[in-house]
Parts: C-alpha cells; structure tokens; sequence
C-alpha cells in the first residue's frame, strides 16, 4: 500500500470532539512526545478543501 504512512508524527491535529479532548487520547499524545492541534471549535472551514477533495476522488474514482 503505497498510501500506508508509518512513524511517529510530531503533531496530531484533530477537531474539538470529545473522544480527542479526553485524558486518555491526549495523555497517550504526550507520553509519546507528540504534540497536539486542535481546530476552533465549530471551524468546518478548516476542513473543507480536503472533504470536498475526498468527495471528487470516491465519486470520480471509486463509484464508477
């Protein structure tokens, strides 16, 4: 699988969602020494390229 990324990343970005504010998710991020991002809360914007990239790509490619 030429897309499987593997490693350790330096940073973690996620939203505000409960299960990645939670102690055990970023007590995990820490204790791997990974720094953690978190979007504004309610920022859909941050997302929105991406989405619609990944919208194109299952329509264009994968649903034919």
């Amino acid at each position: 699988m030429p897309w499987l990324v593997t490693g350790k990343p330096e940073i973690f970005n996620t939203d505000q969602g409960s299960q990645f504010t939670g102690s055990a998710f970023t007590g995990l991020l820490a204790s791997n020494g990974i720094a953690s991002s978190m979007d504004g809360k309610g920022a859909w914007r941050d997302n929105v390229f991406v989405e619609r990239l990944w919208r194109s790509v299952k329509y264009e490619e994968v649903y034919l």
